[in-house]
């Protein structure tokens, strides 16, 4: 089942997230309108030197990768609809493009409801590309955490080639949303 079925059945929030994230991201060009892949991958037993093999066979240039993790699910209150999560997202690529995309993220999302506000607005309008059901999670506000691992961004990924380093950096994503169920109709 790919990750999208899985969202659309599990009313995962992540992935509306991660389709407002990639239009910022295209939007001041650090992922290419014309780039044929999503940079936002599920965290899997892949190493990412095996995936960042797989794009350079058909791509010269390092793109930026984004594995993305959910930490913890809560409920922040006693309203089971309300619920609260943290994304771990991972950034892989250039040094300059990870970067940007940490400042990106935080431009974006650390801004509490504004930012809620916006990523519900562009789920709205782009209805095609979203998730069935992610019209039935509304966000209420949205927060980053950077974590400090200054080891990740010198780490150098020597699988790919010397002169390419694979530059990490980490940041969480926190957000409070509801959900809006059909099926509670049948238990009201």
């Amino acid at each position: 089942m790919d990750t999208e079925a899985i969202g659309q059945q599990t009313y995962y929030p992540a992935l509306k997230i991660n389709g407002y994230l990639e239009e910022q991201l295209k939007l001041f060009e650090v992922v290419t309108p014309s780039q044929s892949f999503s940079p936002f991958m599920p965290v899997m037993s892949t190493s990412i030197d095996d995936i960042y093999g797989e794009i350079l066979s058909t791509d010269a240039t390092l793109p930026i990768v984004i594995a993305y993790d959910t930490l913890s699910r809560f409920r922040p209150n006693s309203f089971y609809r309300h619920k609260r999560e943290q994304v771990l997202y991972t950034v892989h690529g250039p040094q300059d493009k990870v970067f940007a995309t940490i400042r990106i993220i935080n431009a974006a999302l650390d801004r509490e409801d504004s930012a809620a506000q916006d990523v519900n607005a562009w789920a709205s309008n782009n209805q095609l590309i979203t998730p069935r059901t992610s019209q039935d999670v509304f966000f209420h506000n949205i927060r980053t955490f950077q974590i400090d691992e200054s080891r990740d961004l010198l780490e150098l990924q020597s699988a790919i080639s010397s002169t390419r380093p694979i530059y990490r950096n980490k940041i969480i994503v926190q957000y409070d949303y509801h959900t809006i169920d059909p099926l509670d109709a049948i238990y009201t």
